[in-house]
């Protein structure tokens, strides 16, 4: 593998690392890079899932930096890039914005929160494709839920999932039951508290709150 080839395979991976020297075989020099990138975004979705949204976007940003945040990619790293990219959407979704991922678009705070939640919208329906998995689905439904035009997606989304039987979170099971008492549907909100609590999910608020 020559030095140029090695070094355009590791721009794609969006990694910042040293060249090997003569002494260290090209493949292993990779699979360390690749192998680190995964522990720091594995411990990013165990920090994701415990509810500590900042330390989860620290550990992907200290692998990725701004380019987390950036167009997706295809090609060798890709799949890493996703999943960086999922994290600090799911993160923005969960957080309604609060949390910073990084994006210093100036202006206002809310219209920084908006801006987030947009793009983290359409990560997750990029991601989702035209064959979403339940998990894939649940999620994007986390995100549009957050903006006011989005709601209504989202309850169409989950509603989905949930009469299939098919709802992968807890996270989906509580929005579920917030969007049906929204929208009325008082038993559906019963039954769907009743399937978050099941899931017995640490830092998820199951129950509904009621309305002032």
């Amino acid at each position: 593998m020559s030095r140029l080839a090695l070094a355009l395979s590791l721009v794609v991976t969006g990694l910042v690392v040293s060249l090997p020297n003569a002494a260290d075989a090209c493949g292993n020099s990779v699979r360390r890079v690749v192998d680190r990138t995964q522990e720091y975004l594995q411990r990013a979705e165990q920090l994701l899932a415990k509810g500590q949204y900042k330390k989860a976007v620290g550990a992907v940003r200290d692998v990725f930096g701004d380019r987390a945040i950036a167009a997706h990619r295809a090609g060798p790293g890709a799949h890493l890039h996703a999943r960086a990219q999922r994290i600090l959407a799911l993160t923005v979704a969960r957080s309604g914005g609060d949390v910073p991922i990084g994006m210093d678009l100036g202006g206002p705070a809310q219209g920084r929160k908006d801006a987030a939640i947009a793009w983290a919208v359409l990560t997750l329906r990029l991601q989702a494709g035209e064959q979403p998995s339940p998990m894939q689905t649940a999620e994007l439904a986390e995100a549009l839920a957050r903006q006011a035009s989005g709601r209504a997606e989202a309850f169409d989304l989950l509603k989905g999932l949930g009469d299939g039987d098919l709802m992968p979170t807890a996270h989906g099971w509580a929005l579920l039951a917030e969007l049906s008492k929204q929208n009325g549907d008082v038993e559906r909100s019963k039954q769907a508290v009743a399937r978050c609590l099941q899931m017995n999910a640490r830092g998820v608020q199951c129950e509904v709150a009621e309305q002032a």
